[in-house]
């Protein structure tokens, strides 16, 4: 009886031992899956660690990405006039009220303004602009030498193209300027619109006795490409 207890009790043992040796076996053998996502193909691969690998078909639905776009206007060319069938503009030159600068005040006009006369109308227009410009440029040079020059009496009508460097082909055309021989906006006489080009919309600005304004003053002229500068004549 005793030995077949003991029989017993090395057999359990025995079969427990087995169990516990066949247990990790089979964890080594069965394949443990990693999904791994590839940057270039963007499939998702599933390896196994006996080596092979399968690959799944990753879906193609994205969450849509919000980006900004900027506004880009385009630019219009400017219009194109046949001169040969418009009709010379009426000047608004008043003879009477055009005179030279005294002597004493050349120095302040520049050394070109004995040789023009200059209209109180003119005057007047650099004056309004300045008493309504900036301190710094808010890219309206154009409307506010319009309104200077309307609000001045020089025009009857407010231009209507739309860049600055367009500005002396309208005023020569509809308004009756006259663009001098002048390519020095230091010299150019007070009172005169001087024009701009550039690869943008160009600028324009009045001649005054202490600098130059538009929609701002300053001392010193525009750096960019000069035009012409202008005046009633």
């Amino acid at each position: 009886m005793q030995k077949f207890r003991r029989f017993r009790f090395l057999a359990a043992a025995i079969a427990t031992a087995l169990v516990l040796h066949s247990a990790p076996a089979e964890a080594a053998t069965t394949p443990v899956k990693k999904s791994t996502t590839t940057k270039k193909s963007g499939k998702r691969t599933v390896a196994a660690r006996s080596g092979k690998r399968t690959t799944v078909a990753k879906s193609s639905k994205r969450m849509p990405v919000t980006r900004t776009v900027k506004k880009v206007y385009a630019k219009t060319p400017p219009r194109k006039i046949d001169i040969a069938k418009i009709e010379p503009a009426e000047s608004l030159y008043r003879k009477p009220e055009a005179a030279k600068p005294a002597s004493r005040t050349l120095s302040i006009f520049g050394s070109r303004a004995s040789t023009y006369h200059y209209d109180s109308r003119m005057m007047r227009a650099a004056e309004i602009a300045t008493a309504r410009a900036y301190g710094r440029s808010h890219g309206t040079c154009w409307r506010f030498v319009k309104n200077a020059l309307l609000d001045a009496g020089v025009v009857e009508t407010r231009p209507t193209t739309g860049y600055a460097k367009q500005a002396g082909d309208e005023l020569t055309t509809n308004f009756g300027f006259k663009k001098v021989a002048c390519m020095d906006p230091v010299k150019a006489p007070v009172g005169s619109v001087i024009v701009y080009g550039g690869r943008g919309a160009g600028h324009v600005e009045l001649r005054t006795k202490t600098g130059y304004v538009s929609d701002f003053f300053t001392p010193n002229p525009c750096r960019y490409p000069l035009i012409g500068v202008y005046v009633k004549p």
